[in-house]
């Protein structure tokens, strides 16, 4: 009986368990239900924190450590703790990847039946192990990857699963790509060919892409190219403006870099070349045209070459210029020579273009002064524009007269120098010229030089006419006034005091004893009138006369002054020269003023001497001379061209033509 009812006691044993063990599967099963339907089950949530709410946790935690330590009962199993909860909080960028300090807080998780102190253990990437009877809570700044483990441990020392996270962090902008360029580099900052472009990123370890567009001539959109490097081409001419930056794991991005880049592989479009005007005898002009559309111009290179349109050109010079046209002149050039001329336009990248050369001939030159100075005597066959004159008798101390050039007059060379070339008639013209008294000495310069001025200049030629004066004379003469060796250039006295008027202005004349200082003795530019008086009567003695002979002036300039043409015999008329004289004497008392001329003296002729038109012994009256004039040409050279013809004889004398 007894061991009936240890049997019965047995089966009922066996049938509680299959019972709970029944039950026990009906909770997994409902469980499992509870997962399907919520996306999670109630063990993951505790092991995995991911429900917030703490009471219905440790509910739901204490029902499975009751079934645990049930199964635990029943199979013989010790009773282990639940595992730890882990969350993180912090910014996410790209990839799971925090931008930011993470939070971590690790919590202990007991059942609803568990009792006793939980203790908490965890490990930060393989550290010192830290234990807690507490749920804890710190911060993570450091970057790169974080790992923690964490279990707890029951009163009885059984130890839960470990719960293991990792995660990573990046708060550190990538830095600022590089642009690289490839291409052949120009001028001024320009490219002439295609440029390559690469963009490099700065962290390779770290770069998910690169991002850039083009702005300007190339456009191109914005573009995400992965990886560490992007290359593209700039091949429209132009301004363009590349902008880059680097995105890295994350999703931080690094600054913008900007790169210009300037293109011109196209020559400029034009470039030609045109005379300006007539050409000189060592100079043309020409005008230069170009363009570019991209760059602009930036200069003009003149060339020129006297050997063929295409060789051996020489540079003259290359002119900095930005416009689309521009004008130069050649010069320093060789007279009556072809020149072949053109223009290299440079745009501002480098590209150049040539011209197509143009020939042009320079004029024939002229001899110049130097070689006229050589040629003195030398004749010219100059013409000058027929004029008339009149001599008025209030200027020059009679009636009045008048002159008309004489065309029949032959021309020759009296000196050349500073580009002048001055002509001197061979032979004397206008006879009778009439000066007197005071108002001949006043006005005497300025009648003889205007007289030639009006009859025979020539403005088309550039010469204007003036007498001879003792000044061209001193030029060649070795004289020194010898004959008055005593008074020549010394101060003298008179004391009886009238003068011509003029002498007051001369730099050798002192009336009143003051010295004028306007004009020297062949110098006059407004007439004059009346006399002066005064005392003291002082001036300069500038009065000499000599006989012109090979003693003081050689024989080409003896020609010209005293000789008729070709011969040894005298001119047969007296002459003025434009240069007023005075002299003092001794024991009279009194100044002789008079005019420089050349003429016979006592029968013997070739003679320099002053004449005596009036005395400051105003007793004695005017005196009156007349003469021929002997007139001059002084001929600006820059104007005319000398000697294209002739060789300077009488019979063949150099041509003068404009330029």
């Amino acid at each position: 009986m007894k061991s009936k009812q240890k049997q019965m006691k047995q089966e009922r044993g066996i049938t509680l368990i299959a019972l709970i063990i029944t039950i026990i599967v009906l909770v997994i099963l409902a469980a499992v239900t509870l997962n399907s339907i919520f996306g999670s089950n109630i063990i993951g949530l505790a092991t995995n924190g991911a429900i917030n709410y703490a009471e219905e946790q440790q509910k739901e935690l204490g029902m499975l450590n009751d079934v645990s330590n049930l199964l635990g009962d029943i199979t013989g199993d010790t009773d282990r703790p639940m595992s730890p909860t882990i969350t993180l909080s912090g910014t996410k960028g790209n990839n799971d990847i925090y931008t930011s300090n993470v939070t971590v807080t690790i919590s202990i998780n007991k059942g609803l039946e568990q009792t006793g102190t939980i203790k908490l253990h965890y490990k930060i990437n393989d550290g010192e192990e830290q234990i807690s009877e507490e749920d804890v809570s710190f911060e993570v700044s450091e970057e790169g990857t974080t790992t923690i483990i964490a279990w707890t441990e029951n009163e009885k020392g059984n130890l839960s699963d470990n719960y293991e996270t990792s995660f990573t962090i990046n708060k550190t902008a990538p830095s600022t790509p590089t642009i690289n360029l490839n291409g052949t580099e120009g001028e001024n900052g320009y490219y002439i060919s295609d440029v390559g472009v690469t963009i490099n990123a700065g962290n390779t370890a770290d770069v998910a892409s690169i991002k850039y567009k083009v702005e300007g001539a190339n456009t191109i959109e914005e573009t995400e190219a992965t990886g560490t490097t992007a290359n593209f081409d700039i091949t429209a001419d132009g301004t363009s403006t590349i902008t880059a930056y680097i995105i890295n794991n994350a999703g931080l991005t690094s600054e913008e870099i900007t790169q210009v880049v300037n293109k011109d592989a196209t020559v400029p479009s034009t470039a030609s070349i045109a005379l300006s005007g007539e050409t000189g005898e060592t100079s043309i002009a020409v005008t230069a045209n170009g363009a570019d559309a991209t760059s602009g111009v930036a200069s003009y290179t003149f060339q020129y070459s006297t050997i063929s349109e295409t060789e051996e050109f020489t540079t003259a010079l290359e002119v900095q210029n930005t416009a689309n046209s521009c004008t130069f002149e050649y010069q320093d050039l060789a007279s009556d020579t072809t020149y072949y001329l053109r223009v290299i336009v440079k745009d501002k990248a480098g590209n150049t273009t040539p011209s197509i050369a143009v020939p042009a001939t320079t004029k024939k030159a002229g001899l110049s002064d130097t070689v006229l100075a050589s040629n003195v005597g030398k004749y010219v066959d100059y013409t000058p524009a027929s004029g008339t004159f009149t001599s008025e008798g209030q200027y020059n101390g009679g009636g009045d007269q008048n002159f008309s050039t004489i065309t029949s007059l032959k021309w020759r060379i009296l000196k050349a120098s500073d580009n002048t070339l001055t002509l001197i008639s061979d032979t004397t013209a206008n006879t009778g010229f009439y000066l007197s008294g005071a108002n001949g000495y006043n006005n005497g310069v300025l009648l003889l030089n205007n007289a030639c001025k009006e009859m025979y200049s020539n403005s088309n030629l550039g010469a204007t006419g003036r007498s001879l004066n003792i000044d061209d004379i001193e030029e060649v003469s070795s004289y020194n006034g010898t004959e008055y060796s005593d008074r020549y250039g010394t101060q003298g006295t008179a004391s009886n005091t009238s003068y011509p008027r003029i002498f007051e202005y001369e730099i050798t004349g002192a009336p009143r004893g003051v010295y004028g200082t306007k004009y020297n003795l062949s110098e006059q530019d407004s007439y004059v009138t009346g006399i002066g008086s005064g005392y003291p009567l002082i001036g300069i003695f500038t009065y000499y006369n000599y006989k012109m002979t090979s003693e003081y002036v050689s024989p080409t300039y003896l020609e010209l002054f005293v000789y008729n043409p070709g011969t040894t015999a005298y001119l047969d008329q007296d002459y003025w020269i434009a240069s007023r004289c005075a002299q003092y004497f001794y024991g009279t008392s009194s100044f002789h003023f008079g005019m420089f001329y050349i003429g016979e003296s006592m029968g013997n002729g070739g003679f320099l001497r002053g004449s005596r038109l009036y005395e400051s012994d105003s007793t004695a009256g005017a005196v009156s001379f007349s003469y021929a004039i002997r007139p001059c040409v002084n001929i600006d050279l820059s104007k005319v061209n000398v000697g294209l013809t002739g060789d300077g004889s009488s019979g063949s004398p150099y041509s003068i033509t404009a330029k």
